[in-house]
């Protein structure tokens, strides 16, 4: 016995996926915080609390005037007169305008701070407390370095979400991947295989399903393939004794066309040879089907053809009352499997006359389509039944109650169907009100 897969669930990916997002998130932060580590000691930057520091030691000394800062000087000044007039700042534009509003009007805020000196000068500083480059250079290109650094850390964060989310994908879709895998080969029929295992439990369960579905299916159709194998066998069976009585009946009907015979008898004979000669080639027909023998296409002339099948079937017709009107508008050759071809357009004739009252006619029609051509064959009969409208040319069906009793197997029209398919052309079963009618379609060009 084979041992069972370890299975894991579904909650349990999810949930190891969320633990392991959440060590590799902490895991970019411990690197971000080293990295702004090194940066700050190596004097890469400033720490927040420096500009606060430099503000706050231009004011504790106590000059009687304003001291220009260097350019290392962080916080933003303006230096204003007692007119309220701008004599120095190191700020241009809308952050000049907001220092100009901060002496103007004193704001309630910690980071902004205002000394005025003895000549009357009133500086204006605002700090902030954030993290800036060293480099004059870079503070004035760059925004600051803390907004530079927080964003860095939060394509950081972005990437591992990314990385992971991708991973999770690819590895419950290679899993789904199967699921495909296994409706391919079923839809094929192709049965000889084992499900695979997908490793997580939900999906495995689904597999498992799928599983019992393939052996159930697979159950079925090797039924079906060996039901079918002894049907044919039996048919070939069958096909095979027929050949004892048919050459007996062929024998006697030849003894008695030597012997002198009215009229009217010698005629009866030889509908009875010529059907027992047909009834032979149909046989032979069976044989080689079930041999795997097939007969070659081969070029053909359509209005030759046509008139063999009438005179094949003509004295059948005859010998039941019944009057054969043909048609023959069939003109060109087309590459045909001629005796199969005439088997089965005989087989729709013969239908067609056992089904017709005697005195009745049978209408035997050839025309040219465009791209092809077409044979059309029309009775007085009782029709086809609903039924058999959809399931007349099936392999041995004969649950047809408006054209049944007659002793038929159900092998006719199927035959005549493939032969028709195998062709390229199309068979089609309507009614009219006097009877029934076949078309047959060919669209193969001629």
């Amino acid at each position: 016995m084979a041992k069972k897969q370890r299975s894991v669930t579904l909650t349990f990916i999810l949930l190891r996926f969320a633990v392991v997002m959440l060590a590799c998130m902490l895991l970019c932060g411990l690197v971000w915080m080293l990295c702004f580590t090194l940066l700050r000691n190596t004097g890469v930057i400033y720490q927040g609390y420096v500009s606060n520091q430099q503000a706050e030691r231009m004011l504790a000394e106590d000059a009687k005037t304003f001291v220009s800062p260097d350019e290392d000087f962080l916080p933003e000044y303006a230096l204003f007169d007692p007119d309220g007039e701008v004599l120095e700042s190191n700020k241009k534009g809308r952050k000049l305008e907001n220092l100009i509003g901060f002496f103007q009007e004193t704001p309630d805020d910690v980071h902004v701070l205002r000394h005025t000196y003895t000549d009357g000068n009133t500086v204006i500083l605002r700090w902030y407390f954030r993290a800036e480059f060293v480099n004059p250079l870079l503070r004035d290109t760059l925004p600051p370095f803390e907004y530079l650094w927080l964003t860095v850390l939060g394509m950081g964060w972005v990437l591992c979400l990314l990385f992971n989310t991708l991973w999770l994908r690819r590895h419950l879709a290679a899993r789904l991947k199967l699921f495909g895998e296994v409706s391919e080969k079923v839809g094929a029929q192709e049965l000889d295989f084992t499900v695979p295992h997908a490793g997580i439990r939900e999906y495995d369960q689904a597999l498992e399903a799928m599983e019992h579905m393939r052996e159930a299916l697979y159950s079925s159709l090797s039924s079906q393939w060996a039901a079918q194998q002894e049907r044919e066998a039996e048919i070939a069976a069958l096909a095979h004794d027929l050949k004892t009585p048919l050459t007996l009946i062929g024998g006697n009907a030849e003894l008695l066309l030597d012997e002198a015979l009215p009229e009217n008898c010698r005629r009866m004979v030889k509908t009875i040879a010529a059907s027992n000669d047909r009834a032979k080639r149909y046989v032979a027909s069976l044989l080689e089907t079930s041999a795997g023998a097939d007969e070659a296409f081969d070029n053909t002339s359509l209005s030759a053809m046509f008139d063999e099948l009438c005179l094949s079937n003509k004295a059948l017709a005859e010998a039941g009352g019944i009057c054969l009107q043909i048609k023959n508008e069939l003109k060109g050759c087309a590459v045909i499997q001629k005796e199969h071809l005439l088997r089965a357009l005989s087989n729709i004739v013969q239908n067609a006359i056992e089904h017709t009252p005697e005195g009745g006619n049978v209408y035997l029609e050839g025309n040219m389509l465009e791209g092809g051509w077409q044979v059309t064959v029309r009775d007085e009969g009782p029709g086809f039944s609903k039924a058999a409208l959809h399931h007349a040319a099936e392999r041995l069906w004969r649950d047809d109650t408006a054209r049944s009793g007659d002793g038929h197997n159900g092998l006719g029209l199927w035959f005549a169907a493939q032969v028709v398919t195998a062709h390229g052309g199309q068979l089609e079963l309507k009614n009219r009100e006097s009877g029934g009618m076949v078309v047959i379609k060919f669209h193969r060009n001629v």
